[in-house]
Protein backbone atom coordinates (compact mmCIF):
# COMPACT_ATOMS: atom_id res chain seq x y z
CA UNK A 1 0.00 0.00 0.00
CA UNK A 2 1.49 3.58 -0.62
CA UNK A 3 1.76 6.34 1.95
CA UNK A 4 -0.40 8.34 -0.33
CA UNK A 5 -3.00 9.61 2.78
CA UNK A 6 -6.78 8.97 0.95
CA UNK A 7 -9.10 11.31 1.44
CA UNK A 8 -12.54 11.45 3.81
CA UNK A 9 -14.26 7.94 4.13
CA UNK A 10 -17.96 7.63 5.33
CA UNK A 11 -19.20 4.90 7.83
CA UNK A 12 -22.31 4.49 8.96
CA UNK A 13 -22.38 3.59 12.21
CA UNK A 14 -26.18 2.76 12.02
CA UNK A 15 -26.19 0.34 9.24
CA UNK A 16 -23.06 -1.41 11.10
CA UNK A 17 -24.87 -1.78 14.32
CA UNK A 18 -27.57 -3.82 12.25
CA UNK A 19 -25.37 -5.88 10.52
CA UNK A 20 -23.03 -7.07 13.09
CA UNK A 21 -26.52 -8.35 14.68
CA UNK A 22 -26.78 -10.28 12.00
CA UNK A 23 -23.09 -11.17 11.19
CA UNK A 24 -22.47 -14.66 9.64
CA UNK A 25 -19.09 -16.40 9.55
CA UNK A 26 -17.53 -16.71 6.21
CA UNK A 27 -15.78 -20.24 5.44
CA UNK A 28 -13.10 -18.07 5.00
CA UNK A 29 -13.57 -16.31 8.48
CA UNK A 30 -14.23 -19.81 10.40
CA UNK A 31 -11.24 -21.25 8.80
CA UNK A 32 -9.04 -18.47 9.71
CA UNK A 33 -10.19 -18.05 13.59
CA UNK A 34 -8.76 -22.13 13.51
CA UNK A 35 -5.28 -21.08 11.82
CA UNK A 36 -5.11 -18.11 11.10
CA UNK A 37 -2.42 -18.51 8.13
CA UNK A 38 -4.71 -19.76 6.01
CA UNK A 39 -6.66 -16.40 5.89
CA UNK A 40 -3.51 -14.44 5.42
CA UNK A 41 -2.73 -14.96 1.98
CA UNK A 42 -6.16 -14.76 0.76
CA UNK A 43 -6.63 -11.06 2.81
CA UNK A 44 -3.38 -9.62 1.54
CA UNK A 45 -4.48 -10.43 -2.22
CA UNK A 46 -7.93 -8.79 -1.54
CA UNK A 47 -6.53 -5.99 -0.10
CA UNK A 48 -5.16 -4.96 -3.36
CA UNK A 49 -8.30 -5.03 -5.15
CA UNK A 50 -10.64 -3.55 -2.87
CA UNK A 51 -12.14 0.22 -1.95
CA UNK A 52 -11.00 1.04 0.77
CA UNK A 53 -14.50 2.20 2.68
CA UNK A 54 -15.27 -1.94 2.11
CA UNK A 55 -12.15 -3.00 3.72
CA UNK A 56 -12.79 -0.71 6.65
CA UNK A 57 -16.47 -1.95 6.78
CA UNK A 58 -15.36 -5.66 6.77
CA UNK A 59 -12.50 -4.89 9.19
CA UNK A 60 -14.99 -3.38 11.10
CA UNK A 61 -17.48 -6.27 11.60
CA UNK A 62 -14.25 -8.56 12.59
CA UNK A 63 -12.92 -5.93 14.98
CA UNK A 64 -16.07 -4.26 16.82
CA UNK A 65 -19.32 -5.53 18.24
CA UNK A 66 -22.89 -3.92 18.68
CA UNK A 67 -22.11 -5.61 22.81
CA UNK A 68 -19.31 -3.10 22.86
CA UNK A 69 -20.04 0.33 24.16
CA UNK A 70 -19.98 3.11 21.38
CA UNK A 71 -16.74 4.85 22.28
CA UNK A 72 -14.73 1.35 22.10
CA UNK A 73 -15.91 0.60 18.89
CA UNK A 74 -15.61 3.95 17.60
CA UNK A 75 -11.67 4.26 19.32
CA UNK A 76 -11.55 0.65 17.18
CA UNK A 77 -12.78 2.28 13.99
CA UNK A 78 -10.38 4.83 14.47
CA UNK A 79 -7.54 2.56 14.82
CA UNK A 80 -8.83 0.60 11.61
CA UNK A 81 -8.97 4.10 9.60
CA UNK A 82 -5.33 4.63 10.34
CA UNK A 83 -4.16 1.03 9.11
CA UNK A 84 -5.80 1.71 5.81
CA UNK A 85 -4.17 5.62 5.44
CA UNK A 86 -7.13 7.34 5.40
CA UNK A 87 -6.89 11.07 6.06
CA UNK A 88 -10.48 11.87 7.89
CA UNK A 89 -13.41 9.66 8.51
CA UNK A 90 -17.17 10.63 8.50
CA UNK A 91 -19.31 8.60 10.95
CA UNK A 92 -22.74 9.04 10.49
CA UNK A 93 -24.28 7.81 14.20
CA UNK A 94 -27.62 6.99 15.25
CA UNK A 95 -27.64 9.77 17.94
CA UNK A 96 -25.79 11.90 19.16
CA UNK A 97 -22.81 11.36 21.79
CA UNK A 98 -22.18 13.41 24.75
CA UNK A 99 -19.00 15.87 25.06
CA UNK A 100 -18.05 13.55 27.49
CA UNK A 101 -18.44 10.27 24.81
CA UNK A 102 -16.59 12.49 22.29
CA UNK A 103 -13.46 13.37 25.03
CA UNK A 104 -13.09 9.75 25.22
CA UNK A 105 -12.60 8.79 21.83
CA UNK A 106 -10.18 11.84 21.08
CA UNK A 107 -8.13 10.73 23.98
CA UNK A 108 -7.84 6.74 23.46
CA UNK A 109 -8.02 7.10 19.66
CA UNK A 110 -5.39 9.92 19.74
CA UNK A 111 -7.91 12.13 17.16
CA UNK A 112 -9.43 15.67 16.99
CA UNK A 113 -13.62 14.60 16.12
CA UNK A 114 -15.77 17.52 15.61
CA UNK A 115 -19.63 17.45 15.60
CA UNK A 116 -21.57 18.32 12.67
CA UNK A 117 -24.11 20.80 14.34
CA UNK A 118 -27.93 19.96 13.93
CA UNK A 119 -26.89 16.16 12.32
CA UNK A 120 -25.80 12.79 13.74
CA UNK A 121 -22.56 13.22 12.59
CA UNK A 122 -18.87 12.95 13.63
CA UNK A 123 -16.00 13.73 11.50
CA UNK A 124 -12.45 12.34 12.71
CA UNK A 125 -9.10 13.99 11.51
CA UNK A 126 -6.14 12.52 12.58
CA UNK A 127 -3.64 13.99 14.65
Amino acid sequence: MSDKKLPQVEFDYTSFLGASCKKKWTFLEALSSVAPIFGEAWKESAKQVSEPADRLWDKALNAMSSRRSDESNLVALIKIARTENIASLKVVMPYSLELEQIEQIQDKGNVTIVAVPNEDVLIAKFN
